[in-house]
């Protein structure tokens, strides 16, 4: 009887191995939609329903048709990059050049750098071939966006890396990129800097960076996120600080951890919604 009993254990030890790993492929090997209906006060009306697909973190990992048929299929007005398509310790910029080649094809791309591309010599060639490809750089710059007879500006502040991490220097972009009263769309990378984005005015700030924590645990949340430590704050989701509210998204690759746990990447959707 105690025979049988360690034989039915080393069995069940087996299959929850088994199917802690199967989900550990999955949650690196898949990427999952995510989609977030976002109240917004003070958009225009003509802007009610205003979809845009967030792709952060790409890290040079390819995946290929899946990511843009996903994209395709979700029929974005706008996509966002924002930041890190390239990874400084491995970099290919041909993967995020390709994918940028279709994904123009959908909708119109407007992208922003990460603190990747900041340290990254190859830099000045992505630059080149976004640009080349038709995506619209917003590096401390603005546009206007109409619709619908309204308009509203989409804007991006290019990472802190750049300026060398003088909050001064990220703050005179905002103020810039900020300036006036029409409804705002902020690309940024960073998540941790919501303080800032929120006193300058920013209506809706798209970010990544925090790749959701790396690590998810039940109850907790994220374990470790870049610039924010142990058990950050800002890993994914929808965060709100006075008038501002800010998406973080998980990110569609890794950097210097390889893994993620119960953390899949993600491409994120987010429809905009009306509320005057």
């Amino acid at each position: 009887m105690r025979e049988k009993l360690k034989r039915m254990g080393r069995r069940l030890l087996w299959l929850l191995c088994a199917i802690a790993a199967l989900w550990l492929l999955w949650g690196n090997l898949c990427f999952q939609t995510t989609r977030i209906t976002l109240p917004a006060r003070g958009l225009p009306a003509g802007f009610d329903g205003y979809t845009v697909a967030l792709v952060a973190d790409l890290h040079n990992h390819l995946w290929g048709d899946r990511l843009t048929d996903a994209i395709r299929r979700e029929n974005p007005d706008m996509i966002a990059l924002c930041g890190d398509m390239i990874d400084s310790l491995r970099t290919n910029t041909d993967t995020a050049a390709a994918f940028a080649a279709e994904a123009v094809k959908i909708a119109p791309v407007y992208y922003v750098t990460g603190n990747h591309e900041a340290r990254a010599a190859q830099t000045p060639a992505l630059l080149r071939a976004l640009e080349e490809a038709g995506v619209i750089m917003l590096n401390d710059a603005w546009q206007t966006l109409s619709r619908g007879g309204d308009t509203i500006r989409i804007a991006g502040v290019r990472d802190p890396a750049y300026r060398g991490g003088r909050q001064t220097a990220t703050e005179a972009a905002l103020r810039y990129v900020l300036e006036g009263d029409a409804y705002t769309i902020l690309l940024s990378h960073r998540p941790e800097l919501l303080d800032l984005y929120a006193a300058h005015g920013a209506d809706l700030v798209l970010t990544g960076h925090a790749h959701g924590g790396q690590v998810r645990l039940p109850w907790l949340g994220g374990l470790i996120a870049p610039d924010q430590g142990l058990f950050p704050r800002y890993t994914g989701g929808v965060y709100r600080q006075d008038g501002t509210a800010m998406v973080v998204s998980r990110g569609l690759g890794n950097s210097i951890i390889p893994v993620r746990v119960n953390n899949p990447p993600e491409l994120v959707i987010v429809t905009l919604e009306c509320t005057e």
